[in-house]
């Protein structure tokens, strides 16, 4: 569902606060980038002297031996007090909670690389590899920045939506119109909305009448009549009504603000691999830290205290987070990459885990499986004006043309250009009913009405009887009265809809539309199941009911109202027409609304998913394997850094191979 265009802005975010502004979120990724390259600058000189210090070591103790190892040294100090701040700190307040993370395995890796190599610059024994820290540093890096950032955007976003529809201008006894902040709104006090503007407050209407369009929250393609006595929420919009309203939920307690509430809970909650990851380090890292003392107090107790260091820093490097750290990153973003070339963007892998394991891919329907406009699928003039039909048509052009209205712009698109301009006069809005204006038709000035049945008090019986098509949204046209003409309005089924049910039931998942239009007339085969006129709560009951059952259920809508839906499922996808907000919220955007994409996506990320699983199979078995020998002398750091390299290599290689299936 489209939201109206002061919610769903452009890709970039208009920032409204003072304390988290773009400007500070762009400096920050810059800032970001830059420690990265950096770090791959250091890690790239590294590697260079390194190796050729391994290979064809100096004269220990020479001008050029130290001149070379205090050279790598410096360089590995300036990374780690210039880029590791991050990681260090975050390792500290693991250790202050009493918590294993991630960050201990990195930090540990990262000085067991250190110290290993210092001690065989200050003895002149073993191989160097300073050029780890700086690879360590640059992942975590990495990972972070794209954490962040995707963070600081929803809550921008959901500041901007609020912020939207923080103003409500009250009435007081003596009718007098005051602003105030909706937070300040309380329940009993009458509220004003002029034609043209937001609902701020949920309330009843008690005067007025006029198009609502809410296609924000439920779903509905054009905007609805409200009357006296009829609900109204924050969140849609008058289009030609003056409304007054007693409201029954202002700020913090409208439904708008409950979805927001619901998005922001969920939000930075871990994906699947994450979760898995954390799992896997709650045995690792202290088995890591145990062996490693173990193997330094054993060789100690030998008597050997070069051994000592060699041997339990070997532990370390052997034990670095490879498959955790590097490879399982480079497959999420190679990954990452790929669906983008399809069309779907996203800013971290828990897309990649929902559409890997998803067995429920819940859909929205008007913006998402529908084009968000209407368009005419029928046009019926009757006999006795077919001689006057393009006199008629242009007449009603030329009057739609001066409406905002989402009916208008369907029979403008629908009309083409004729000759003369229409002399229109008179113009006048009938909320809640349609439009009438002083048009000179054959030479004769006529009133014409465009609009709802009830417009005139004529019978319309006759020419509806005459209609082909039996579903869709009426507009009638009289002429001084009399119903001369009808449209009718549908929704526009997106391009590969038609053959999406299929591809998914061949995958196994099951599908279902979830909509707030409480009317929806959409073709669908038997085995998708639909549930029609759902508010934004409900939907979310559906998707939490899905994932209770096992099913990793996938959300894929565009508006306001889908984003609480959206936070609860395993992963969501959103129109690149849909909502700012709704887009924030999303893990993954379609950017040409290309629907029928999503079978193949879910093949690739299955793919993605399998080679990850296996990757921490066979990294656990080398790290196992090796620490073991590293703990008994017979990996000489040397070559632990080796099988980390050539390991590194193989998990990274099989990450890279993501192929489709």
């Amino acid at each position: 569902m489209s939201s109206e265009s002061s919610v769903s802005s452009s890709s970039s975010v208009v920032c409204t606060t003072e304390d988290q502004s773009c400007d500070a979120l762009d400096q920050q990724l810059a800032r970001s980038w830059l420690r990265i390259a950096v770090a791959g600058v250091f890690a790239g000189q590294g590697m260079v002297f390194s190796l050729a210090m391994n290979m064809t070591p100096p004269p220990y103790a020479s001008t050029a031996y130290w001149v070379l190892h205090g050279g790598l040294v410096f360089s590995a100090v300036i990374v780690m007090l210039f880029l590791g701040g991050p990681l260090f700190r975050s390792t500290l307040g693991m250790l202050r909670s009493r918590r294993l993370s991630i960050e201990g395995l990195f930090t540990l890796s990262l000085m067991g690389a250190f110290v290993g190599s210092l001690a065989s610059s200050l003895t002149g024994e073993g191989g160097v590899y300073y050029e780890v820290v700086s690879i360590v540093i640059a992942i975590y890096t990495v990972g972070r920045m794209l954490s962040e950032r995707s963070q600081a955007r929803l809550a921008l976003e959901s500041e901007q939506l609020r912020e939207t529809y923080e103003t409500a201008w009250v009435l007081d006894a003596a009718g007098h119109v005051e602003a105030m902040l909706v937070a300040e709104v309380e329940v009993g006090m009458r509220v004003r909305v002029d034609p043209g503007t937001a609902f701020t407050v949920d309330g009843v209407v008690v005067s007025g009448q006029g198009y609502v369009r809410e296609t924000a929250l439920t779903g509905e393609p054009l905007p609805v009549v409200r009357r006296v006595g009829d609900r109204v929420r924050a969140g849609t919009w008058s289009v030609d009504g003056a409304f007054e309203l007693e409201v029954e939920a202002a700020g913090g307690a409208r439904e708008l603000d409950q979805i927001l509430q619901t998005v922001e809970d969920v939000a930075g909650q871990p994906s699947e691999m994450q979760v898995q990851a954390n799992t896997l380090i709650q045995w690792f890292l202290p088995l890591v830290a145990g062996v490693s003392v173990l193997t330094a107090l054993y060789w100690l107790w030998m008597g050997v205290w070069v051994e000592a260091v060699f041997n339990s820093m070997a532990v370390l490097l052997v034990a670095c987070p490879c498959a955790l750290g590097l490879a399982t990153p480079v497959a999420i973003w190679q990954g990452l990459y790929r669906l983008a070339q399809m069309g779907l963007v996203s800013r971290n892998g828990s897309l990649i885990d929902g559409l890997a394991h998803t067995k429920h891919v819940f859909f929205d329907k008007t913006g998402t499986l529908s084009e968000s406009e209407m368009r005419v699928t029928e046009l019926l003039v009757v006999e006795s004006f077919e001689a006057k039909r393009d006199a008629l048509l242009g007449a009603v052009r030329a009057i739609q043309d001066r409406v905002a209205h989402p009916i208008a712009r369907a029979l403008v698109r629908a009309i083409p250009l004729g000759g003369e301009r229409a002399d229109v006069q008179d113009l006048k809005l009938l909320p809640g009913q349609g439009v009438q204006a002083n048009v000179l038709l054959a030479g004769k000035r006529c009133e014409l009405r465009i609009g709802e049945r009830d417009l005139v008090d004529a019978s319309t019986e006759a020419i509806v009887n005459q209609l082909l098509e039996q579903k869709g949204k009426r507009t009638f046209v009289f002429v001084d009265g009399v119903p001369v003409a009808i449209f009718v309005l549908r929704e526009r089924e997106r391009d590969g809809v038609a053959t999406l049910w299929g591809q998914l039931e061949a995958k196994g998942i099951q599908t279902t539309v979830l909509t707030g239009d409480p009317e929806p007339q959409f073709a669908l085969p038997e085995s998708v199941d639909l549930h029609a006129g759902l508010s934004a709560r409900e939907k979310a009951q559906y998707i939490i009911k899905a994932q209770q059952s096992g099913e990793a259920p996938v959300f894929v809508g565009d508006g306001v109202n889908d984003a609480s839906a959206m936070a609860c499922a395993d992963a969501s996808v959103v129109m690149g027409t849909g909502a700012g907000f709704t887009r924030s919220a999303a893990t993954g955007q379609l950017t040409s609304d290309q629907i029928d994409v999503l079978p193949d996506a879910i093949a690739l990320c299955r793919g993605i998913s399998r080679r990850l699983r296996g990757n921490l199979i066979y990294a656990a078995s080398y790290n196992l394997i090796g620490m073991a020998l590293a703990a008994v002398g017979w990996l000489h750091p040397v070559v632990a850094a080796a099988i980390m390299l050539v390991s590194s290599f193989m998990v990274t290689a099989r990450a890279l191979s993501t192929r489709v299936g």
